[in-house]
């Protein structure tokens, strides 16, 4: 997106930032930790029991997580609606593997903060 100047010379427009609120950034912040430690976890045998394809199945997962948290840490509007899916999918993943745990719905208490904060988030052009 370009404006011109008073002597008719294309200058880029100054795109307009969504300050990151400080709970969003602390959420994210403790979502990446978990990732990291789930994703190291998954290969130094906490889930042996649940076969080979399930590591790498939570590993995809957290990588989607990852992508999502970058779309809420830059406050884009796609970034809740990804981070929505992604705990699906994750708890499908979970499901699917017989390692369901309760705990598991707590990824959707940041996903609600999220959404609640999705008109101050920016779209994407």
């Amino acid at each position: 997106m370009y404006t011109k100047d008073q002597l008719g010379y294309k200058r880029r427009a100054v795109k307009k930032k969504s300050k990151r609120p400080l709970h969003i950034t602390i959420l994210c912040l403790i979502i990446i930790a978990y990732g990291f430690w789930s994703l190291i976890s998954s290969y130094i045998g906490e889930y042996k029991d649940f076969g080979v394809l399930y590591p790498a199945a939570n590993a995809l997962m957290i990588v989607f997580t990852f992508v999502a948290i970058s779309g809420v840490w830059s406050m884009e509007k796609w970034g809740p609606i990804s981070f929505i899916i992604v705990v699906l999918l994750k708890l499908l993943t979970d499901a699917l593997w017989g390692y369901f745990n309760v705990w598991m719905l707590l990824g959707f208490i940041p996903a609600v903060v999220f959404l609640l904060l999705i008109k101050k988030m920016k779209n994407v052009e």
